[in-house]
């Protein structure tokens, strides 16, 4: 079985916004992972949370604003063709869990990103690519940049 990677939404954000900080690393990103084999795998939550990120952008962004159809236009050809996992309804079995790790990081989290430490801690999920250093506060978490 191939190594699973789940994309955080700010690498997301970044292989859809060609102006986002982080878009050279992100496809490089991308690119080393096809390389090594890995499956990449795209979450319902992340990746509707990367289309809130994108749509604020294009909001409040004076220059070089994202291409929002673009976007839209791609997630709904994701979906279509079944790249996304559905992870949003583990949400209800797993809050406790995901208000503990908020509790434990001092809230260094948010929900979207305690909800993936828990979906690896149970074994749903793999390695989560991520260029959030946040999730550094808990030892036994497992990032790639």
């Amino acid at each position: 079985m191939a190594r699973e990677v789940v994309l955080d939404t700010n690498v997301i954000v970044a292989q859809l916004d060609p102006a986002d900080v982080f878009s050279e690393r992100a496809h490089e990103l991308g690119r080393r992972l096809r390389d090594d084999g890995a499956e990449i795998v795209l979450l319902d939550v992340p990746v509707g949370e990367a289309i809130s990120v994108i749509c604020r952008c294009a909001r409040e962004r004076r220059s070089l604003k994202p291409n929002v159809d673009v976007s839209l236009a791609t997630v709904r050809n994701w979906a279509e063709a079944g790249f996304i996992r559905w992870v949003a309804g583990e949400g209800k079995r797993l809050i406790g869990s995901i208000l503990d790790v908020i509790g434990e990081t001092g809230a260094k989290l948010n929900f979207n990103d305690a909800l993936l430490v828990v979906l690896q801690r149970e074994g749903l999920i793999g390695e989560v690519a991520s260029f959030d250093r946040g999730f550094d506060v808990l030892p036994d978490f497992r990032r790639v940049e």
